[in-house]
């Protein structure tokens, strides 16, 4: 067998000439004179086409650029692109360019140049963004001024630490603005289906009542366009507050699907209360507002501790289960009484 084109003999042939004649007729690679690499100037994201995505960094940005503007012959694919820049001034660059590519099932070589031209732009999300752009509004509100506070920051970074989890998947996903109102906080969201999720979260994790609701915000392509509002009311405690209910005193240990999974501080007995009894919760003492006190002395059925208040020992009854891992406890007084709690709650 012999290439067709120069006659040498011996040789793998592709068709019917030999791999050099192939290349020099058939594999080429070109860049145009310039590449635009578009970076919005707020955020770390690029246009690609009708689409901004997001970098690493501006070099992996060039480097996307140029992928994206290479032209290969039909049937071919580029394996590997590696590009060696040179500033010309602020906003050109130099690049050389070598390209690997694979046809026939032969990968060939070439080098190429091009100028990338730095251009900033404002990508959808950030014009959005600025101009505060929202399809629903998340309100959470709180109830019981001892939590009030607490609450607030609580549920402040939780939303916003779930809002950025959502956001790497879809870079649409924002809080374009967040107000605090009587009663609460109303996050303002890019998205409803973004909204609606932490607040169904919300809802399932803090045992909060949950509405939603909407209204008409305007008409796109002839069709109504709705803005949802997902209303969240929390109740007035949550794990690690002790509340008073049926003239007996709980600690709060956690709270999902409707239920509260409480401690009875006087027996030690753990239970679960349903949520629909929350309007008969009194809250006696929050978690931020529980003492250490000083162990004096323990037997069996006893514990002694220093009161923080008054300075005088106080003997108490140990509930069920009881534990401590140091030489202080956590001691609750309420109307009802006086407890320990154990370090295993």
């Amino acid at each position: 067998m012999f290439c067709v084109e120069c006659g040498a003999e011996g040789q793998e042939l592709i068709g019917a000439i030999c791999r050099e004649c192939y290349a020099k007729k058939h594999v080429w690679a070109k860049l145009p004179d310039h590449v635009d690499l578009v970076l919005c100037a707020h955020c770390s994201s690029m246009e690609v086409g009708d689409d901004w995505v997001d970098i690493g960094s501006v070099t992996e940005g060039i480097e996307s650029a140029l992928r994206n503007a290479v032209e290969l012959p039909e049937g071919a694919r580029l394996v590997d692109l590696k590009a060696r820049l040179e500033e010309q001034d602020p906003r050109n660059l130099r690049a050389s360019v070598d390209v690997r590519l694979s046809t026939h099932g032969t990968e060939f070589e070439r080098s190429l140049s091009t100028v990338v031209r730095m251009k900033r732009g404002s990508c959808t999300e950030c014009s959005k963004k600025m101009g505060a752009y929202y399809e629903a509004t998340l309100q959470v509100r709180t109830s019981g001024s001892d939590r009030e506070g607490e609450t607030e920051a609580d549920i402040e970074s939780f939303v916003r630490s779930r809002t950025e989890a959502l956001r790497k998947g879809n870079r649409s996903v924002f809080i374009s603005k967040t107000e605090r109102v009587r009663g609460g906080l109303d996050f303002y969201f890019s998205t409803a289906k973004a909204a609606r999720s932490i607040a169904r979260e919300l809802q399932e994790t803090r045992c909060a009542e949950y509405k939603e609701s909407s209204s008409l915000w305007g008409w796109r392509a002839g069709e109504e366009v709705s803005r949802m509002t997902y209303l969240v009311r929390l109740p007035g405690f949550g794990p690690g507050d002790v509340v008073e209910h049926d003239s007996k005193d709980y600690l709060i240990r956690s709270m999902s699907k409707g239920n509260v999974y409480a401690v009875d501080l006087r027996t030690g007995d753990a239970r679960p209360l349903k949520m629909k009894e929350a309007s008969d919760f009194k809250m006696s003492r929050p978690a931020s507002k529980i003492p250490r006190a000083v162990v004096l002395m323990e037997t069996g059925s006893e514990v002694q501790v220093l009161d923080p208040d008054t300075m005088t020992p106080l003997d108490l009854r140990k509930p069920a289960g009881f534990s401590r891992e140091g030489d202080q406890v956590r001691l609750v007084k309420t109307r009802l009484g006086a407890y320990v709690l154990s370090d295993s709650w």
